[in-house]
């Protein structure tokens, strides 16, 4: 990346965004259509190796540059967390790996298109904060925060379901796992969400 002084952490977020929109396709594909030779897996362990790479971009320049573009913990704690959802999406395609969860169910499904909805609602948002309009990153952050909600239903839902039809305590143990990293992440995005609308009130 070479990046001019005054973008590279602007430029970098969206590096970030575009790096982690299309983890989240990608995830949302496998878990949809799973390959035989684990294309999907693979695919998000680049991702995810690219995304380390920017996130230490920013600390880097965090580290150098005395007058930032926003305030400093700011800029760390949305490259952190932005990392962080991708981090998820990897270590639920590994753990998922690990059991060999065969069933796809709807509650796997719907979780994985919530998540592309919530990272591609990331990205427009990183797109409205590099040009510097603020008060358009909230309708977004507020459609991250639904959509962390409709997750929140189905994680209970899931449950629910699990606890009333599955008698094999190892499927069980799986899936309630399955299910509770792919709802942690959906949390993470409401944290970007968070951070996003506390960068909107600094700088409206």
């Amino acid at each position: 990346m070479f990046f001019k002084k005054t973008d590279i952490f602007f430029e970098t977020f969206k590096a970030i965004a575009e790096n982690l929109n299309r983890a989240a396709l990608d995830f949302s594909e496998e878990i949809h259509n799973p390959s035989p030779e684990k294309k999907g897996l693979t695919n998000i362990q680049d991702y995810e190796k690219t995304g380390d790479r920017y996130t230490h971009t920013i600390i880097k320049e965090l580290n150098k540059t005395f007058i930032t573009p926003l305030e400093r913990e700011d800029i760390m704690n949305l490259a952190v967390k932005m990392d962080d959802i991708l981090d998820g999406i990897e270590a639920t395609l590994i753990r998922m790996d690990i059991y060999d969860i065969k069933d796809m169910n709807i509650f796997i499904k719907r979780n994985a298109e919530i998540i592309l909805e919530q990272c591609q609602e990331v990205q427009k948002s990183i797109e409205k904060l590099v040009t510097k309009k603020f008060l358009d990153i909230r309708a977004h952050a507020v459609r991250i925060n639904e959509l962390e909600n409709e997750a929140d239903h189905l994680f209970n839902n899931s449950l629910r379901e699990l606890v009333s039809s599955c008698t094999d305590a190892i499927e069980f143990v799986k899936y309630k796992q399955i299910y509770e990293m792919l709802e942690e992440i959906t949390d993470i995005c409401e944290d970007v969400a968070n951070i996003l609308e506390s960068i909107l009130m600094r700088n409206s």
